[in-house]
């Protein structure tokens, strides 16, 4: 710090707060304040959002105790390092306790407790934060003379004033935009829903079909669909589990045909493999587990030896296999379908895991654009039974409403549908990196905030050292708190 800005002073955080003060002071038991938890502290926005309300006297006791104007710093990893830092304002009668995990800062003479904050928010003060924790792993804390002994530069208080102004104003337009961008997402899968049902109204390919008016079914492809859809009837006549052909059922468009999952592909459920069998080595288990909307993925594996899975070879999928989770179908992130990879071929299906492969009467991904469309998922929920474990049928999936066009049509249709995809994951990819680029703009505009080069110096503010110089004054002369064995009650 050899070239301060005019009227700056260095000095360190112990200077300008008492770190951790204590407690409150005589509070009555049965006053309501404000209760923190740590997960009551946004990460994202700083500050402090739905804490409860409790008497005093519940939780005087074990808990943090601070107040309004003060600073609450996480110490424990990995809050910390994710900025759970807040300003405690319109605190229930000014007061709260929260998690033993919080540093208390609470500012000296007229220093801004925003000024802290901001000063505390910075990515590069967490990280060296971060670099001196201690503790075990999992278990790490910042040690609270880390925050005393940090030397930085203090302006001058109306600086800091103008500062924090500056800085509010703006993050508040990153914020804004933050905002507006957090809602790609949402609006993504929303446009996506909407190209799928224009697809399978045949909306999307109206002018291919102006344009393309000799493309039909020929005779043997309807022979087939017919021959197909009635083994099917056959195998499920009287059958209880037995579903109406026309539940969820959509409009199809002239020269299109009315069909069922069941009539342009096979359905296989996976086996009921003993875990007993299971072993660290082996060919992999397909389980619900490892199906992610859209995705395969091995977090949680579980492996059959090469010598026992050959006797299963029949449940061995192959790349371009649709798999589907028929144990709770439907999660928060999406439907739990996926698509065989080349890298995961030869995986071993499992119980309440379903196989769907296409036959050639279909267009595989026109297949796999319907499953994954809202037109599925509602079928799935209307159809799915259990209410804490909802799941579906073999039946249920194969008896999805398919409209079919002719061959040409669904490869069109699939071509139209990728190409709008591509177009709207570029936009999400471009909405991510600005995200991240706001992230990064606010991180720049903190830190020349505090290198003095955010806003201008006034050669009459008042220099930094006399505020110093006051604050020391100040706290000389405050009176010492008693401090003693307290009596019993």
């Amino acid at each position: 710090m050899n070239h301060l800005p005019h009227g700056w002073a260095e000095t360190t955080l112990d200077d300008l707060a008492e770190i951790n003060p204590g407690r409150l002071g005589d509070v009555a038991a049965d006053t309501h304040i404000s209760f923190v938890p740590m997960p009551a502290v946004s990460d994202t926005e700083g500050e402090i959002v739905s804490p409860s309300i409790r008497p005093f006297a519940e939780v005087s006791k074990g808990y943090t105790q601070f107040r309004d104007g003060d600073v609450i710093f996480a110490k424990i990893t990995p809050c910390m390092e994710n900025g759970k830092i807040a300003v405690a304002r319109g605190l229930e009668n000014g007061m709260a306790c929260g998690s033993t995990e919080f540093h208390v800062v609470r500012p000296l003479g007229d220093i801004s407790p925003d000024f802290i904050w901001r000063y505390l928010r910075q990515k590069s003060f967490r990280n060296d934060a971060e670099a001196l924790m201690t503790g075990a792993v999992g278990q790490r804390r910042v040690p609270a003379n880390f925050l005393k002994e940090q030397t930085f530069a203090l302006p001058p208080l109306p600086e800091q004033r103008r500062i924090v102004a500056k800085i509010d104003s703006l993050t508040g337009k990153s914020k804004r935009a933050r905002d507006h961008l957090d809602h790609i997402p949402r609006l993504v899968e929303k446009y996506k829903q909407a190209v799928l049902a224009a697809a399978f109204r045949g909306d999307l390919t109206r002018d291919w079909r102006e344009q393309n008016r000799s493309a039909s079914w020929s005779n043997n492809e309807l022979a087939s669909l017919k021959a197909q859809r009635e083994a099917y009837l056959n195998a499920r006549r009287g059958s209880r589990l037995h579903v109406n052909r026309a539940v969820g059922a959509l409009p199809v468009p002239t020269g299109w045909f009315d069909a069922q999952l069941a009539d342009v592909g096979r359905l296989q459920v996976g086996y009921a493999y003993k875990s007993k069998w299971y072993a660290p080595d082996g060919v992999r288990l397909l389980r619900g587990a490892n199906i992610a909307p859209g995705k395969i993925t091995w977090d949680d594996e579980a492996r059959l030896p090469v010598e026992l899975a050959e006797e299963y070879r029949a449940y061995s999928l192959d790349a371009g296999d649709i798999v589907i989770a028929m144990d709770r179908p439907v999660i928060s992130s999406g439907l739990k379908v996926a698509r065989i990879e080349a890298q995961d071929a030869g995986c071993l299906l499992v119980q309440r895991v379903a196989r769907y492969a296409p036959s050639e009467l279909v267009e595989p991904d026109y297949v796999w654009h319907l499953i994954n469309s809202q037109h599925f998922i509602e079928h799935a929920v209307t159809q799915a039974t259990g209410s804490d474990l909802p799941h579906i049928s073999s039946n249920d999936i194969l008896t999805t409403p398919i409209p079919l066009p002719c061959l040409a049509e669904q490869r069109e249709i699939a071509r139209r549908v990728t190409v709008a995809f591509s177009w709207i994951d570029r936009l999400a990819a471009d909405a991510t990196s600005a995200r991240k680029l706001i992230d990064h703009l606010d991180q720049t505009i903190l830190a020349k905030a505090f290198q003095g080069e955010l806003v201008p110096q006034d050669p009459a503010d008042e220099p930094a050292t006399i505020l110093l110089e006051r604050i020391r004054a100040e706290r000389t002369a405050a009176p010492k708190p008693k401090r003693g064995r307290r009596k019993a009650a």
